[in-house]
């Protein structure tokens, strides 16, 4: 980890206990995704542990998924501090997504970044920036899940939105 970000894990680990827990990703994700599954498929891509909790990585997928359609993929919170591209990200798939049905399959993972949503940074629990991590091998476990979840589906992503927001 502190090749990647420059730091010694003294240092990160200094850091991280100074991090508190400012929302709940539970209560403001899992909590509408939830309410969502009657609609969506709703996939665990991943998992998360850090010191004070887990956190499950969940994608929302069209429920009329079908193969010879193109792929929109929607993402936000790969920045923990950037609130407006989760909640945007689901409530486009709240209010939006059934005028695709049809015409494309949607995927859309409303917050990458579960520990940096909770505690309001652009990084992670290590310290690591996931936005400069979509490489491999990924020095950050919700880059490297997502683009698991996405490397099937590739050749068929039309377009990709990714919701960041500046301060």
């Amino acid at each position: 980890s502190s090749r990647s970000t420059g730091l010694s894990s003294h240092q990160v680990s200094a850091w991280r206990a100074l991090q508190t827990r400012r929302r709940s990703y539970a209560a403001d994700v899992v909590s509408v995704i939830d309410a969502m599954r009657a609609r969506f498929d709703v996939v665990q891509y991943g998992q998360l542990t850090s010191t004070t909790d887990d956190f499950p990585l969940l994608a929302i997928r069209s429920r009329d998924w079908r193969d010879s359609l193109p792929v929109v993929l929607v993402t936000g919170g790969v920045h923990g501090y950037e609130t407006s591209g989760v909640h945007g990200a689901l409530r486009f798939a709240d209010r939006h997504a059934a005028s695709y049905a049809g015409r494309a399959n949607l995927l859309v993972a409303a917050c990458v970044s579960p520990w940096a949503y909770e505690t309001i940074q652009r990084w992670n629990s290590q310290a690591v920036d996931p936005n400069r991590s979509f490489r491999e091998p990924s020095p950050a476990p919700e880059a490297a899940a997502l683009m698991n979840l996405v490397a099937p589906l590739q050749a068929r992503v039309l377009v990709h939105v990714d919701l960041h927001e500046t301060t």
